[in-house]
């Protein structure tokens, strides 16, 4: 902490005593004395740092304002003429002729078909799509990982570690601005450019000060896909077991677009995830993209959702409609719907290994789930200047899952209980958003913001089991040599959010922001356990809860600027009143004020530098589950219940990050650090026995801290060569509630990824690198290491334009305590060929070596994991496509 606000002082000093700026003016001219426009000019310090670049202008004139005295090497490079390194001695303010020689050379090797790959226009990047891709792209995110300054992960793209949350075709939202179904359906082929703005703004009267700037993409199409209709059609399958037919339609005019997606097969193409779920599901993430806070946490619980791509039979069916319509240019309308039903079937292992006892289930897993998203969007810009938007989202799911289960005990050959448990589990929500956002004058904005959300969960449960379950706790009755449970739950919730926020230009460097918000929610939890078809009653069942909160808060924030250095410092307070009514039950009441002080600083050290630091105050308040205390079954073998003496939790938070990207020389560097402590916090804990786990909610008594690091850098070494290092470091100290008592714990974890790609003569293009992860848990009781090692190599090859050869390899390992478990091939082949001009034939075999199963470990507050799961075997699919 001390060395952290060391940094931040070192940095408020260094931006008062900042070096004299100069301006170095210049012009470009042939030989023929005739200008040179769009030459891009670097330069760079005698540290060899970046100090600034620009293009020349139509003229050949081009100017950087950089520190002086000094001394600097520029270097000039324009398609048509020879590249060029000048020496300056910087004093005062400069202005020079300089003339290049012509000649035919490109950016780094980089330019292909005289196309510049990289152009800076403002808070702009553009990006040559042509200039990136080697011809084996079928979507927009594989031209995306080979972007410098562009990062993808799991599917999420960031850009100097922000996540961009919006990516846009033509200028307008597709897809219910799902950034995952964008880019990985959006054909590679269609991409003409990609742009990147750095300072996107989504109040379209924010000034240069206001702290709500987040990166953007927007994809330009090619002239002969703005107009017409595009896309591709596939038909595969085996002779046997295995189908894949999708359709990617696209169509875009001056006034419609339109997107028509579907996806049905059965080898595991991930078509819906449950993390695009929650994403499209809204709620209050999306409000908290305008400015909104709320302190209580989400009662509605986890969302079970899985694709399985890893299941030994699955079948995934998905189908998206996006409409959008400009009936004029003050106008603009969207409908989004989606539909996804998938079902997997397979059989899993697993073990827990306790302190006093080892507990092994051998399982048969059926799952069902079916998803509708919607989503209807008017933007809407009035005579008056005001830009009002509405938003309407409805989402229903459904699911069902069975679960036949064979429990042993220690060294049991025989199993000691057999379970069998089906659920049933039906969500709705509805999620209303309203704003109105105007400009005040020539210095201020204002901003009103309206959201009301409603949610409906069902989560039914039916247990059957030849042992009494949860004995300890249940008196259940036996018929047939067996016990019966079921559980009916019910729980609604209704949210009302209202956030204004107004914006005063004190200066051209100062700004204040003023933030007033109100939450009200109001929940209600309905809860029977039956015996069979009796209902169970004791202290804990059935149980009606009804929970009240209402929370006011009130910010002030003042942002000052200082050349590059940017500080917004501010002050909120919050009062919040939360009731809980339990019939029958303890109640609880508890209304506090709570002042959070929050302290950001961002220094742009040259165009191409910049780091920052933030430090924030926040807290948690529990939901109405948290502290009901009555019986809720979560799984055959855990019993849950809620604590009326639940206090709320505080957390602060401080982060340090370096982020350094030169476009023009290929560098990505990225460098984020984070500590944050908690009192209070809020885990679940419990008791044991051989048969089952019985879990509460409970304040940590002590303070937990957490230390995270990571790091990204990327260098494009040359036209064939691109390097790429991630690296994860995290070390956590907390606490568990341990059959009746707080056990401190530590877990330190640290995981690698180095990436390497290279290419020859546009035909070979290989990817190789290796996964190393490690991870080190320990408490009072127990001690695990856990160690995965996995070197991968993915290969591209074009013999021709109408070839390709693709081929990828993993060895996976994994080692619990210094012993090896599980060991893989895994190995993917494909051949496209194109026998006519929009037709191409594509032959995949997939999981080659045949492997049965997939092995995963780790740890939990109770118990050490191993679990082994059966997977999709070998697959021979050949499919035909069609592109228009």
């Amino acid at each position: 902490m001390k060395n952290i606000f060391t940094t931040l002082a070192i940095i408020l000093c260094g931006s008062t005593f900042a070096q004299e700026k100069c301006t170095y003016q210049g012009m470009l001219v042939d030989s023929l004395n005739l200008p040179i426009a769009r030459a891009s000019i670097t330069a760079f310090d005698e540290k060899n740092e970046s100090s600034g670049y620009t293009f020349s202008d139509n003229y050949g004139e081009f100017k950087l304002e950089m520190p002086c005295p000094a001394k600097y090497e520029l270097e000039i490079e324009h398609l048509s003429h020879a590249s060029l390194v000048k020496s300056i001695d910087l004093k005062k303010n400069l202005r020079e002729k300089i003339t290049l020689k012509k000649d035919v050379v490109s950016l780094d090797a980089v330019v292909a078909q005289g196309r510049i790959p990289i152009q800076v226009k403002g808070d702009t990047i553009e990006y040559d799509a042509s200039s990136f891709a080697s011809g084996n792209e079928e979507n927009l995110e594989q031209i995306l990982k080979k972007l410098p300054g562009l990062v993808v992960e799991n599917g999420k793209i960031y850009y100097q570690g922000k996540e961009i949350n919006s990516i846009k075709v033509e200028g307008r939202e597709i897809f219910g601005g799902n950034q995952k179904l964008i880019s990985k359906n959006l054909p590679a082929d269609a991409v003409d450019k990609i742009q990147l703005n750095k300072k996107f703004r989504a109040n379209p009267f924010a000034n240069s000060l206001q702290d709500d700037e987040q990166p953007e993409l927007n994809i330009v199409l090619k002239e002969d896909k703005k107009n017409l209709t595009f896309g591709n059609l596939t038909l595969g399958g085996d002779a046997q077991k295995h189908y894949d037919v999708q359709s990617k339609l696209f169509y875009f005019s001056r006034k419609t677009d339109a997107t028509l997606i579907s996806d049905f097969n059965t080898y595991g193409n991930e078509v819906f995830s449950t993390q695009d779920y929650y994403q499209f599901s809204g709620g209050y993430s999306d409000f908290a993209e305008e400015g909104g806070e709320s302190s209580l946490r989400s009662s509605i619980g986890d969302i079970g959702y899985s694709s399985g791509g890893n299941a030994a039979r699955m079948q995934n069916h998905l189908g998206a409609l996006h409409l959008g319509y400009i009936p004029n240019q003050r106008l603009t309308v969207s409908a989004f719907a989606m539909a996804t039903d998938n079902e997997t079937e397979y059989s899993s292992r697993s073990w827990r290994y306790y302190p006093e006892f080892t507990q092994k289930d051998v399982n048969h897993n059926l799952n069902k789930i079916f998803s509708f998203i919607s989503r209807i969007k008017m933007d809407y810009s009035a005579q008056n200047g005001a830009n009002i938007k509405y938003r309407v989202n409805f989402n229903h799911q459904n699911s069902e899952s069975l679960t036949d289960a064979s429990t042993f005990l220690n060294d049991e050959k025989t199993a000691s209980v057999f379970r069998n448990s089906a659920g049933e589990r039906d969500n709705y929500a509805i999620n209303q958003k309203l704003s109105y956002i105007k400009k005040v004058g020539d210095d201020d904005n204002i901003g009103f913001y309206f959201s009301h959300i409603y949610q409906k969960v069902n989560p039914n449960l039916k247990l059957i089991s030849t042992e009494a379950p949860f004995q300890q706790w249940l008196n259940l009755s036996k018929k047939d040599n067996q016990f019966q449970l079921n559980q009916k739950r019910e729980l609604m919730a209704n949210h009302l959010y209202f956030l204004t926020i107004y914006n005063h230009l004190i200066t051209n460097l100062s700004n204040i922001r003023i933030k007033a918000g109100i939450n009200y929610s109001k929940e209600n939890l309905n809860n029977t356990i039956f015996d069979y078809t009796t209902a169970i009653k004791n202290k804990n069942t059935p149980t009606t809860s009804n929970f009240d909160f209402n929370e006011y808060y009130l910010d002030a924030t003042y942002t000052r600027k200082w050349g590059g250095l940017k500080v917004d410092a501010g002050l909120g307070t919050h009062y919040f009143k939360a009731n809980n009514v339990v019939k029958n039950m303890q109640n609880t009441d508890l209304n506090k004020i709570m002042w959070l002080p929050h302290l950001s600083a961002n220094y742009e050290i040259s165009p191409s530098n910049r780091i920052y630091f933030n430090y924030t105050k926040d807290y948690s308040v529990p939901n109405i589950s948290d502290w009901s205390p009555a019986y809720e079954i979560t799984s055959y073998y855990n019993l849950y219940t809620g604590n009326p003496e639940l206090n709320l939790s505080q957390q602060n938070r401080v982060s340090l990050g370096y982020f350094y990207s030169n476009y023009f020389k290929f560098i990505n560097l990225g460098v984020n650090t984070s500590y944050s402590w908690s009192h209070d916090n809020i885990r679940n804990g419990g008791y044991y026995n051989p048969t089952a786990q019985f879990t509460s909610s409970y304040n940590v008594p002590d303070v937990e801290k957490q230390m995270a690091a990571s790091i990204h850098f990327s260098k494009r070494f040359s036209k064939n060569y691109n390097l790429r290092l991630n690296a994860n470091l995290s070390n956590s100290d907390f606490y568990s509630f341990n059959n009746g008592s707080f056990i401190k714990a530590n877990s330190f974890s640290h995981g690698y990824n180095l990436r390497n790609s290279i290419k020859s003569n546009e035909k070979i293009e290989i990817d190789f690198g290796t996964r190393l992860n490690f991870n080190d848990f320990k408490n009072e009781i127990r001690q695990n290491k856990f160690t995965s090692l996995s070197p991968y190599i993915e290969s591209a090859f074009v013999p021709s334009k109408n070839w390709l050869i693709e081929v990828d390899y993993s060895f996976p390992n994994t080692w619990t305590d210094g012993k090896k478990i599980n060991t893989n091939h895994n190995l993917k082949a494909s051949l496209r060929i194109k026998p006519a001009r929009k037709t191409y034939v594509k032959l995949i075999a997939g999981n080659i070596f045949g492997n049965n199963l997939i092995v995963n470990n780790g740890t939990n507050d109770f118990y050490t994991y191993l679990n082994e799961t059966e997977i999709l075997g070998r697959y021979f699919i050949a499919q035909v496509r069609y592109k228009f």
